[in-house]
């Protein structure tokens, strides 16, 4: 298994990959030691959130697997944790946030209410 180097790559704790995955840090840990394993909705996510397959994950093959293209952007980790929680959205969700951000993105700055 290649869950600790999948992590490892891509910068994340144990702790921070566990709460974008919305489990505990120790079934996360389980994993990693294999003394359980994830079910599948959540090896997809795993391995959409480490940005590797999972034939890599589960030590089918020793290439990452990568989904990303050859010269895509990279993300930042709040870019990345914002995508991973837009995929776990309901879709008129995702809509919705989509229709705000767009809104904000063509909004004079100074237009935007801070909350104080």
């Amino acid at each position: 298994m290649n869950f600790k180097e999948a992590r490892k790559e891509a910068g994340y704790t144990q702790k921070q990959l566990s709460e974008l995955l919305g489990i505990s840090q120790q079934s996360y840990s389980d994993y990693e030691n294999e003394r359980t394993f994830p079910d599948k909705v959540t090896l997809l996510k795993l391995a959409e959130c480490l940005n590797v397959s999972t034939d890599y994950l589960l030590g089918r093959t020793d290439e990452f697997g990568s989904v990303v293209t050859a010269g895509a952007l990279q993300l930042t980790d709040p870019e990345r944790e914002l995508l991973l929680r837009y995929r776990q959205l309901r879709p008129d969700l995702q809509e919705l946030l989509l229709s705000t951000a767009r809104t904000w993105a063509e909004t004079p700055a100074d237009r935007i209410q801070k909350k104080a």
